[in-house]
């Protein structure tokens, strides 16, 4: 084939001017793809459980005192052997406690929606050789028995019991930092200086006719002997400082969203989303061994199983958390998700609208002239729970029914004050005692409580500037400071009922001893 002479000369030029003429590729900037995170789900150890157990078809299950549901066990320990050597072959259910925790299941697992980890079994006994589940936990931090000869410990706190047939003796220990899961070697003293040393091991103990197996050795070098036997750790917790309702408010697209929380004494919890119509209901699980965390383990939505979990960090009432951990996948949220503790659930609270007005007649209540136990040791668990050392400060109480439950609350004065009044703390008398509910700054006594109330509880007449506040419950405490109360004539408002009639207490007391 011929080419023409002029067409091979252009060809090159009409190459090189097309390529000088074209435009550069357009690039497209693709956003970057989020990073996934992935997470555990956390750990919460050394919380105590304690129920029925038994076996079925080989595998394990475990039935809490306070609820009827039953979970498979899930555990590494010896827990077969010691059902064995108490039950005998019999495979009849037995009381159980040990520490352990409630946790997802592997994700191959559709049977179950959470399972228990066994970690350390403290008790097992047959069921005619033990109260069960009416048998108190909460009342020791650690005791210890032993027959030949007869002996008991008790610990509660720093102090130590000891009885024998000889006689009883009360110790104080140097040092409290129990540790369940390691040996423990404690040091006490009495009044009359004589030491008791505790040596504490985890290991199996069992009773002479195998009836009872105890998760720990015991042994106590006093100056009436030696003693060795079985022990087992109590349930002293801030617990029952977690329980109750919460409600967290936020503004979506110019609507208020409610999200429920509820956080049962068995440590079930529900978690309802929504407003009106459309709701989201999850339960689960709250899990603490801190007062300053909670962790809520959320198992189902309806009849769906899921896996999900926040963790929150509490100060005072509040509970706080920036994120959620889905099947193991942190996402975190618009915006911290914020819950105020409540008396009561949110939406029973918008639908009270009928109550049966409360009649008083006129009193004058002094505070009091002998140390109440119980507030004092209410006060002293407050700044305990503040991480706060009261150090030398005083109080001084009177007991009132504040929202007409029949069970008296305790209003308390601390002795921080200055020409503007005292720090008044306020506990709601509840079944398992007194629960801290408000604090309010620069006080003035006498207290008058007020003809209002809101959410059940009477509002509060005090006396600032030369003014009288109206100090309104607003569902979750009273106002911090007198000053955010509303001004109202003390003549109209007042029910005749007055609380420190003396105005500022002249007697107090000790909130350390």
């Amino acid at each position: 084939m011929r080419f023409s002479r002029s067409l091979l000369f252009t060809s090159p030029l009409l190459l090189a001017l097309a390529a000088c003429s074209s435009k550069p590729p357009v690039q497209i900037d693709t956003p970057p793809k989020a990073q996934v995170v992935h997470k555990d789900f956390s750990q919460v150890l050394d919380s105590i459980f304690r129920g029925q157990f038994s076996y079925k078809n080989g595998k394990g299950y475990f039935k809490p005192c306070d609820d009827n549901s039953e979970y498979e066990i899930k555990t590494e320990t010896a827990l077969t052997d010691i059902y064995k050597k108490i039950a005998g072959r019999s495979e009849q259910p037995v009381y159980i406690e040990f520490s352990g925790e409630i946790i997802f299941p592997d994700k191959d697992d559709s049977d179950n929606a959470s399972i228990v980890r066994i970690d350390h079994v403290h008790h097992m006994a047959l069921a005619k050789s033990s109260l069960q589940c009416a048998k108190t936990i909460d009342t020791f931090s650690f005791k210890a028995k032993g027959e030949n000869p007869y002996w008991r410990i008790n610990m509660h706190n720093n102090n130590l019991f000891l009885a024998t047939k000889a006689s009883n003796q009360s110790y104080i220990l140097d040092d409290v930092d129990f540790q369940n899961a390691k040996a423990n070697h404690l040091k006490s003293t009495n009044q009359q200086g004589q030491t008791l040393l505790l040596e504490v091991k985890p290991g199996h103990c069992y009773t002479d006719d195998n009836k009872e197996f105890w998760g720990y050795t015991t042994k106590a070098n006093t100056i009436h002997g030696n003693f060795s036997g079985c022990g087992e750790p109590g349930r002293l917790s801030a617990d029952q400082l977690l329980e109750g309702f919460y409600l967290s408010q936020s503004k979506i697209a110019d609507q208020t969203q409610e999200i429920n929380l509820t956080l049962n004494a068995n440590y079930t919890a529900e978690y309802n989303q929504g407003n009106g119509g459309i709701q989201i209901l999850k339960t689960g699980f709250w899990k603490s061994n801190t007062p300053n965390q909670v962790v809520l383990m959320l198992t189902k939505q309806g009849d769906k199983t899921i896996r999900e979990e926040i963790v929150f960090d509490r100060k005072g009432l509040a509970l706080s958390s920036r994120e959620i951990n889905k099947n193991n996948i942190l996402t975190s949220f618009p915006s911290p998700l914020v819950f105020k503790q409540m008396n009561a659930q949110h939406g029973a609270l918008e639908t009270e609208t009928i109550q049966a007005k409360r009649q008083f007649t006129a009193q004058r209540i002094s505070p009091s002239t002998q140390v109440d136990r119980e507030v004092q040791s209410a006060v002293r668990d407050y700044f305990k729970m503040h991480r706060t050392d009261p150090k030398d400060t005083r109080f001084n109480s009177l007991r009132f029914d504040l929202n007409g439950d029949g069970k008296d609350e305790a209003i308390v004065l601390l002795d921080w004050c200055s020409k503007t009044g005292c720090d008044m703390l306020i506990f709601e008398a509840q079944d398992k005692g007194l629960h801290f509910s408000s604090r309010v700054s620069r006080v003035q006594a006498p207290v008058i409580i007020a003809k209002e109330r809101h959410f059940s509880w009477q509002s509060l007449l005090v006396e600032s500037d030369h003014k009288w506040q109206q100090l309104d419950f607003d569902g979750l405490s009273y106002p911090l400071r007198t000053r955010d109360g509303k001004t109202v004539d003390k003549a109209a408002n007042s029910t005749g009922v007055v609380l420190f009639n003396k105005g500022k207490p002249t007697t107090w007391f000790p909130i350390k001893e």
